[in-house]
C-alpha cells in the first residue's frame, strides 16, 4: 500500500486538512498564504496583476517548499528519482503560476477559462509543440495530484448530503454504468471485436476512463494493444468533453444540479470531470452545487464500479492460459479482488468529509466558510498541477491512431452514454438533482 498513490493521495489530504484546522485554531495566516493564487483576480491592467505578485512574494517563495516537503516521501516510496521529481515539480509550479494569472484575467473569466481548463490548455499547447525533456516527467504524477485533490474536496462535503442524495447518485452511478458497459460490449461483439477488446472499451467508457481499462484489461487479460487505443480513446474524448459538455448542460437549460449529475455521468475521467464541472460551475453561477453533483454521481457513484466490473469480467471473459476454463473464485476471493481493484481515495474522501463534519459541527456558518477558504484554494492547486501534468504529457497524434472499427465502437458507446445520463439527470431523478443546494 505505501507504493500506491491511492494511499499517499489519502495521507496527503487528510495531513493538509489538520494542518489547514491547526493554524485556523491558533490563527495563523500560513494556511492562507500556500493556498494563495491569481486565478480569482479579475485583473485587466499588467499593474494589477505585477501588485499581486509584489504583496504576495513571500507566500510565493513559500508554496513550492511546503509542496515540496509533503509530496518528498510519497516519490520516494514510488521510487522517483528526488532530484529529478523536485527539479520538475519546481517548473510545474512555475507554470501552474502562469496558469491562475491567465485565468485570472478579466478577458479570460469572461469566458470562464477556470485554472484547471487553462492548465489543460496550455500543457497541451507545450506538450505538443515542445519536446519535454525527460527529467520533468517524474514530476508529471496525474494521479497523485488528482486523488489528493479529490481527498480535498471531501473536506469541504457535508455528510448529510452524501445521506440525502448519495442514494440517487448510487442507482444512476449502477444503471448508467450497465448500460453504457453492456452497449460497447453488445456492439463490439457484433462487429468482430475481441472479448477482451470489447469489455475493456466498454468499461473504460462506462465507469472511470483509465484507470477503469486498465483494471479491465488485467482482468481479461486483454493485449497491449487494446488496451492502449481504449486508454486513448478515453482521453481524447475527456479532453473534449471539458469543453462539450459545459456548453450542452447551459443549451439545454439544465440547473445547476441536473448539470453537474449529467457531467458526473457522462466524463469519462475524474480530472476532467472536475474541470468541465468547474467550468460549467461557474457559467451557471453555482459552482458549489455543480461539483457536489459532479462528485456524488461521478466519484461516489461511478468510481467504485471499478472492482466490480472486474470481478465480472474475471468470471465471464478471462480464461486460465493453461486449462482453458474460466477462473472460479470463492466469495472471499471476490471480495479481495473487488477491494484490490477500488479505488482507496474514495475512502479518503469519505474519511475528509466525517472529519471534517466533525471539526466543524458545533461552528457558524461564518466560520466554517472560513476555514475551508484554504481548503478550496490547496484542492484547485491540485487539480491544476494534474491538468498541466495531462497536458504536457499527452501526445495528441498518438491519440488519434485507433482502428476504425474501435473508435466506431467507443464513439456509439459514448452517445449512448451522454442520452442516459441526460435522462436520469434531467427526468429520472431531474427533480431531485434540481433541487440541490
Amino acid at each position: 500500500m505505501l507504493k500506491t498513490e491511492d494511499f499517499w493521495a489519502t495521507v496527503i489530504g487528510l495531513l493538509t486538512l489538520f494542518g489547514v484546522w491547526m493554524a485556523w485554531q491558533v490563527g495563523s495566516p500560513l494556511a492562507q498564504m500556500v493556498a494563495v493564487n491569481a486565478g480569482g483576480l479579475h485583473w485587466q491592467a499588467w499593474g494589477t496583476l505585477i501588485a499581486f505578485f509584489a504583496t504576495k512574494w513571500d507566500a510565493i517563495l513559500l508554496q513550492p517548499i511546503v509542496f515540496a516537503l509533503f509530496l518528498a516521501i510519497p516519490a520516494i516510496f514510488l521510487n522517483l528519482d528526488l532530484e529529478r521529481f523536485l527539479m520538475g515539480f519546481v517548473v510545474l509550479f512555475l507554470l501552474a503560476l502562469v496558469t491562475f494569472s491567465i485565468s485570472g484575467w478579466a478577458r479570460a473569466a469572461r469566458f470562464e477559462l477556470e485554472p484547471p481548463v487553462v492548465a489543460l490548455l496550455l500543457g497541451l499547447m507545450l506538450g505538443n509543440i515542445a519536446t519535454v525533456p525527460d527529467w520533468m516527467k517524474p514530476a508529471f504524477r496525474v494521479e497523485l495530484y488528482l486523488k489528493t485533490g479529490i481527498v480535498l474536496l471531501g473536506a469541504t462535503f457535508p455528510v448529510s448530503l452524501l445521506l440525502s442524495a448519495g442514494p440517487a447518485a448510487l442507482a444512476q452511478a449502477a444503471i448508467g454504468t450497465v448500460v453504457t458497459v453492456a452497449s460497447i460490449y453488445g456492439l463490439g461483439r457484433w462487429l468482430g471485436l475481441s472479448h477482451g477488446q470489447a469489455a475493456v472499451l466498454g468499461t473504460g467508457a462506462g465507469v472511470c476512463g483509465v484507470s477503469a481499462a486498465m483494471a479491465a484489461g488485467s482482468a481479461v487479460q486483454a493485449r497491449r494493444q487494446e488496451i492502449y487505443q481504449a486508454i486513448s480513446l478515453v482521453i481524447l474524448f475527456s479532453l473534449a468533453w471539458v469543453v462539450v459538455l459545459p456548453q450542452l448542460a447551459v443549451f439545454l437549460g439544465l440547473t445547476p444540479g441536473q448539470g453537474g449529475a449529467w457531467i458526473g455521468s457522462s466524463e469519462l475521467a475524474d480530472a476532467a470531470g472536475m474541470a468541465a464541472a468547474s467550468s460549467f460551475g461557474v457559467m451557471v453561477g453555482h459552482q458549489d452545487v455543480v461539483i457536489k453533483a459532479f462528485t456524488l454521481t461521478k466519484v461516489i457513484g461511478r468510481d467504485v464500479w471499478i472492482g466490480l466490473w472486474a470481478i465480472f469480467w474475471t468470471f465471464t471473459v478471462a480464461r486460465d492460459h493453461a486449462s482453458g476454463s474460466r477462473p472460479d473464485l470463492a466469495g472471499s476471493a471476490a471480495a479481495h479482488a473487488w477491494w484490490r481493484r477500488v479505488p482507496k481515495f474514495v475512502i479518503g474522501f469519505f474519511l475528509a468529509a466525517g472529519v471534517m463534519s466533525l471539526l466543524t459541527l458545533r461552528l457558524t456558518p461564518v466560520l466554517r466558510h472560513d476555514l475551508l477558504v484554504p481548503l478550496v484554494g490547496l484542492r484547485t492547486w491540485a487539480f491544476t498541477l494534474c491538468f498541466l501534468a495531462i497536458g504536457l504529457s499527452t501526445r495528441i497524434r498518438q491519440l488519434l491512431a485507433v482502428e476504425r472499427p474501435v473508435l466506431l465502437v467507443f464513439t456509439a458507446g459514448v452517445a449512448i452514454n451522454l442520452a442516459v445520463g441526460y435522462t436520469l439527470s434531467a427526468v429520472v431523478f431531474g427533480g431531485q438533482w434540481a433541487a440541490l443546494h
